[in-house]
C-alpha cells in the first residue's frame, strides 16, 4: 500500500513537472513594442535585424511610429517599451533609457543643397553662413546646427526638400542614403548631398530601464548575427530593394 502510495505521488510530481514545461515551452514570448521616426530605410533596417535579434532572445518585437521628440518621450515615460535608432549617449538625457550595446547602423548624416558650390570641408563650422532645416527632434542636428545664420525645424523630411527647392532655407539636414531616394522619389534632380558628410554615426536601440535585462542579451543577438552572416543577409536585402 505505501510503495503504491509512493508510486502514485512519483507520477504526479513527474507529471507536474511536465506539464510546467508544456507551459513555458507554449507560453507567449513576450512583445516589446519599440517606437521610432527613423527614415524609411533606417526604420526597415530596425524591423528587421530587431525581429531576428528578438527573437533569438525569446522576445516579440512590435515597431511603432511616433514624431521624433514624442517617441524619446514616451520611452523614457515607458509608454513604449523602447526607441531607435539614435546617437550613442541619449540616456544622459532621457535617464529611464538603456542603450543596447551593439551597433545597429552606420548612418551617414550630410546636408543637401540646391547650390552646387556650397562648401563643407570644415564640417559642422562650415553651416554657419547658412540657413538650414533639419526634423524636429534629431539630437545631433539639434546639438550641431545653433551657429547657423537660421534653422528651421520641420515635422516631415518632405517639408525641407520642398522649401529646399523653394529657396527658402540653403541646407536641408538629412541622412545621405534616404535623401537620396527622397529627392528621387520628389523629382527634384537639382538637389544633391553635399560631401564629405557632417559626420558618420553608429546608431542604437534604446530600452525603457524595465527591460535592462535585455540590453546585453540582445548585443549579443547582434553580435551572433553579424559573425554567422545574418546580419549583411538582412542589410543586403535592404539595399537591393
Amino acid at each position: 500500500m505505501i510503495m503504491g502510495y509512493r508510486m502514485q505521488a512519483r507520477w504526479a510530481t513527474v507529471f507536474l513537472l511536465l506539464m510546467s514545461w508544456l507551459a513555458a515551452a507554449f507560453a507567449e514570448a513576450p512583445v516589446v513594442t519599440v517606437s521610432t521616426n527613423n527614415t524609411p530605410l533606417d526604420r526597415l533596417a530596425l524591423q528587421r535585424l530587431s525581429e531576428e535579434a528578438f527573437r533569438r532572445v525569446g522576445a516579440e518585437f512590435k515597431l511603432v511610429s511616433l514624431p521624433s521628440e514624442r517617441s524619446l518621450k514616451s520611452a523614457d515615460a515607458g509608454e513604449v517599451d523602447g526607441e531607435g535608432l539614435r546617437i550613442a549617449g541619449l540616456a544622459t538625457q532621457y535617464p529611464n533609457l538603456v542603450q543596447v550595446p551593439e551597433r545597429y547602423v552606420r548612418i551617414s548624416f550630410v546636408a543637401f543643397a540646391k547650390d552646387a558650390t556650397i562648401n563643407l570641408d570644415n564640417g559642422w563650422d562650415s553651416i554657419k553662413p547658412y540657413s538650414v532645416a533639419f526634423i524636429t527632434g534629431w539630437k545631433m542636428f539639434e546639438a550641431n546646427s545653433g551657429g547657423a545664420r537660421l534653422v528651421t525645424k520641420v515635422d516631415k523630411p518632405e517639408q525641407m526638400f520642398q522649401m529646399l527647392d523653394g529657396g527658402r532655407v540653403d541646407l536641408a539636414l538629412y541622412t545621405r542614403a534616404d535623401g537620396v531616394a527622397l529627392v528621387r522619389r520628389l523629382g527634384l534632380p537639382a538637389i544633391a548631398p553635399v560631401s564629405p558628410a557632417l559626420k558618420d554615426v553608429d546608431m542604437y536601440l534604446y530600452l525603457h530601464k524595465k527591460h535592462q535585462a535585455l540590453a546585453p542579451r540582445l548585443a549579443q543577438a547582434l553580435k551572433d548575427m553579424k559573425a554567422d552572416g545574418t546580419y549583411n543577409r538582412i542589410m543586403s536585402g535592404i539595399t537591393a530593394e
